[in-house]
């Protein structure tokens, strides 16, 4: 009667390891599915700022630096007038509201005015 009590325990321990390593091959499938995707999701952002950064980087701006040769052709009394009256910090303020207005066109579901 002993033998049989101990195989009968030898067998639900059996059975219960088999238990429990299946229950933690569920967990490992499920962590690394759920790593995929998010490295899925991580992927698809990195490529979207990728195109981004091209975009960006195919703006010219060289028009922009012809400016400081404007400002440098100036006589110097309109210069002293125009730094008393404060243009170059209106100047900014604008630009900045400008910079401003654009990126938030930029952002989905935030069209302001338009």
């Amino acid at each position: 009667m002993g033998a049989i009590a101990q195989g009968l325990s030898w067998i639900l321990a059996k059975i219960s390891a088999a238990v429990a390593w299946i229950g933690k091959l569920f967990v490992a499938v499920f962590v690394a599915l759920w790593d995929f995707i998010r490295d899925a999701a991580c992927w698809v952002f990195e490529e979207v700022l990728k195109i981004a950064i091209a975009a960006a980087n195919g703006v010219d701006v060289s028009a922009i630096a012809g400016a400081g040769q404007w400002w440098s052709s100036l006589p110097g009394e309109v210069l002293n007038i125009m730094g008393l009256v404060g243009l170059q910090y209106a100047l900014g303020i604008v630009f900045a509201a400008i910079l401003i207005r654009l990126a938030l066109q930029l952002i989905p579901f935030v069209r302001l005015g338009s």
